[in-house]
C-alpha cells in the first residue's frame, strides 16, 4: 500500500508545475526578460540588466546588455542565462559558455513571424510550449482584427529615426518594419535591405514622408522635434504629425509588446 501511496505521490510532482526546468534563471536583454515574464517565469528570474523593465518585480542588476558584469552573473550561481543575437556580443555568450554556464541563445527577428518563432521556441526549451501557443494564437487574432480596420485607409509615408547623430533609420531586415503594414501605413527607407541603416537629412527631405517616428532610444529625445521642424517642406512637419515614442512600447519584440506597439502606433496616428 506504502509502494502505491508513493507511485502515486510521484506521478503527481512529476506531472505537476510545482518544479521549473529552472530556478534561477538570469536574463542579458529586456526582449529575454519581456518574454519570460510573459510566459509566466518571474520568481525564477533572479537578475537583468539595467535596461529591463521590472514592473512589479525586483531584481538584481547584472550591468548592460552589451557589457554584463560576468563575475557578478557568476555569483549569483545561474542554473540558465537567456541572451539573444540581436543585442548581446558573441564574446560575451562565447565567455558565458567557456565557464560551463548553461545559456540558451535567442534568434534574430526580421519580422512578427520570427518574433513568434522565437517565443515559441524559448517556451518549448523552459516547458511552457502550451503558454505560448494560447499567448500566440491570441495575439494574432487581435492583430488580425486590426489588420481588417485598415485595409480600406490610405496609406501614409513614414519615417523611423532611431539614431540621430548620425541618423539610422529602420530597414527593410527590421522587426520595426512590419508595425507599417499594421497601421496602413508604407516605411519610406524599406527599400534598403538592412536593419538600421545610416542615412541623411536630404534623403528623408526628398522622401517626402507624411509622418516621422522618433523612436526615443541612445541620442534620440523631444529635441528631435525642434530639429525636423525647421524643414517646413516636408509634409508631416506641415500637418503636426512629428511624434515621440518610448523605445520600450516599440523595440521589445515579444508577441504581447508586438500587438501592443501597434496599439499604441495607432493611438498616437490617430489623436
Amino acid at each position: 500500500m506504502k509502494k502505491i501511496l508513493f507511485l502515486l505521490l510521484l506521478i503527481f510532482l512529476l506531472s505537476s508545475n510545482t518544479f521549473a526546468k529552472y530556478n534561477r534563471i538570469i536574463s542579458l536583454a529586456p526582449s529575454a526578460t519581456e518574454s519570460l515574464y510573459e510566459l509566466g517565469i518571474d520568481e525564477e528570474l533572479v537578475a537583468n540588466t539595467v535596461y529591463c523593465s521590472d514592473g512589479n518585480f525586483k531584481k538584481e542588476k547584472i550591468g548592460t546588455v552589451t557589457e554584463p558584469n560576468i563575475e557578478k552573473i557568476v555569483s549569483l550561481n545561474p542554473d540558465l542565462i537567456v541572451a539573444t543575437k540581436e543585442g548581446n556580443y558573441k564574446t560575451v555568450i562565447d565567455k558565458l559558455v567557456r565557464l560551463k554556464l548553461t545559456i540558451y541563445v535567442m534568434e534574430p527577428y526580421s519580422n512578427f513571424e520570427d518574433i513568434c518563432i522565437n517565443f515559441q521556441q524559448l517556451a518549448d526549451y523552459l516547458d511552457k510550449s502550451d503558454t505560448a501557443k494560447e499567448i500566440i494564437n491570441n495575439v494574432k487574432d487581435e492583430i488580425f482584427e486590426l489588420d481588417n480596420e485598415t485595409k480600406n485607409t490610405n496609406k501614409e509615408k513614414i519615417f523611423w529615426e532611431v539614431g540621430a547623430n548620425p541618423i539610422f533609420t529602420v530597414g527593410k531586415q527590421s522587426f520595426v518594419n512590419e508595425y507599417n503594414k499594421f497601421i496602413n501605413g508604407t516605411n519610406v527607407f524599406e527599400d534598403i535591405d538592412m536593419r538600421y541603416p545610416n542615412i541623411s537629412v536630404e534623403s528623408v527631405i526628398e522622401k517626402n514622408p507624411d509622418i516621422i517616428m522618433l523612436v526615443n532610444m541612445g541620442d534620440v529625445s523631444d529635441q528631435e522635434i525642434a530639429k525636423w521642424n525647421k524643414y517646413k517642406n516636408i509634409t508631416a512637419v506641415k500637418n503636426n504629425k512629428i511624434y515621440l515614442l518610448e523605445a520600450n512600447d516599440i523595440f521589445t519584440p515579444t508577441p504581447k509588446r508586438f500587438l501592443n506597439g501597434i496599439k499604441v502606433l495607432r493611438n498616437k496616428i490617430s489623436n
